[in-house]
């Protein structure tokens, strides 16, 4: 980022002269994100310097991604996990995902295949063919195949991306398993036996059979069908039809309207209208629902369908340098991590 980059001049959220306890934590939001909009430059000399010796500038005194601090930060948390996170026994697959996919976007290639083996062996053992559902990963040892878990697995293998990482998906498995899961009538998928059905669980089934060169119109069937249902008034997606639009249900359903080539079949002009106002005019990030306020977790959900839009129209339908400002200046932590 320039080191001559302007100060946000947008307008905040009007209250039309009536404050709620939401647009005091709006605009308490905005004055902080706003004091981190300052134009470098006008920074005395030794402040600069003390923000470049702790490496949030560069040499030309320009914003830059903490990559050499956010790397150990991720590579603890594949080393060993506090006792506190002994309650997240059940997502074992999604730490070792969630963590492989920031090593992999930061081009830490060594620490990925330094860890393969392990992750491997953990997700080797999450693989549910000895229980009696026969199939799917579960979040644990001996737990209930899930299609969340399966997403998280299946996708931890392909980034690891060896030949052994593949060999422990077994396709023709994975695919009854999907198939078992499948709702007839609104042809989305459910979690696992008898479990919930949405978006997101159907977002898991139909990326990871597009991943893993499963995807067959049995499984496809209907699905589009039941993402258009889930469009709301406002343009975006909701969990399942007559359900407020939210963040991660809007990627899921962006995201099977992207692999399915459904775009058509949905109301394109108000999921952008509705994705173009949920990015923050003054903070530049992303909020998740209407009136919630700006973080960093929808700077990806909602953040990756302005992405997934310009693959068919060929440019973004957002402001992305504001949205790099948002996620360098106020997400970034000194020691390494985003919030």
């Amino acid at each position: 980022m320039p080191a001559n980059e302007q100060p946000t001049s947008a307008k905040s959220l009007p209250t039309d002269n009536w404050p709620t306890s939401t647009t005091r934590l709006q605009h308490e939001t905005e004055s902080l994100c706003t004091s981190f909009f300052v134009r470098l430059e006008t920074l005395p000399q030794h402040e600069l310097e003390q923000l470049q010796a702790a490496g949030f500038l560069n040499d030309r005194f320009e914003v830059r991604l903490l990559r050499e601090k956010h790397v150990p930060y991720l590579v603890r948390g594949l080393e060993y996990l506090p006792p506190g996170f002994a309650s997240m026994d059940a997502s074992r697959p999604w730490f070792m995902y969630w963590i492989l996919h920031s090593l992999e976007l930061l081009d830490d290639e060594a620490d990925v295949a330094a860890f393969a083996s392990r992750c491997i062996n953990t997700i080797q053992r999450c693989w549910c063919s000895q229980l009696e559902n026969k199939g799917g990963f579960g979040g644990g040892i001996l737990q209930l195949g899930h299609l969340a878990t399966t997403y998280a697995s299946c996708l931890a293998l392909a980034i690891i991306g060896t030949a052994e990482a593949y060999a422990i998906v077994d396709r023709p498995a994975l695919l009854a398993f999907f198939l078992s899961l499948k709702d007839p009538e609104t042809g989305a998928f459910r979690a696992h036996d008898h479990g919930e059905l949405d978006v997101r669980t159907t977002y898991c089934a139909i990326s990871i059979a597009a991943l893993y060169g499963i995807l067959t119109p049995e499984l496809t069937f209907g699905v589009v069908d039941f993402v258009k249902a889930c469009q709301t008034y406002e343009g975006g997606f909701g969990p399942f039809p007559f359900q407020e639009a939210h963040g991660g249900y809007n990627f899921c359903a962006a995201a099977i309207l992207s692999i399915l080539d459904g775009w058509d079949a949905i109301d394109e002009d108000a999921l952008v209208h509705y994705i173009a106002h949920r990015q923050m005019a003054v903070e530049g990030g992303y909020q998740g629902r209407t009136n919630k306020l700006v973080d960093g977790c929808y700077s990806f959900w909602q953040g990756s369908v302005p992405a997934l839009l310009s693959l068919k129209r060929g440019h973004y339908v957002s402001n992305t340098e504001a949205h790099q400002k948002y996620i360098l200046l106020c997400g970034q932590q000194i020691e390494g991590t985003s919030t």
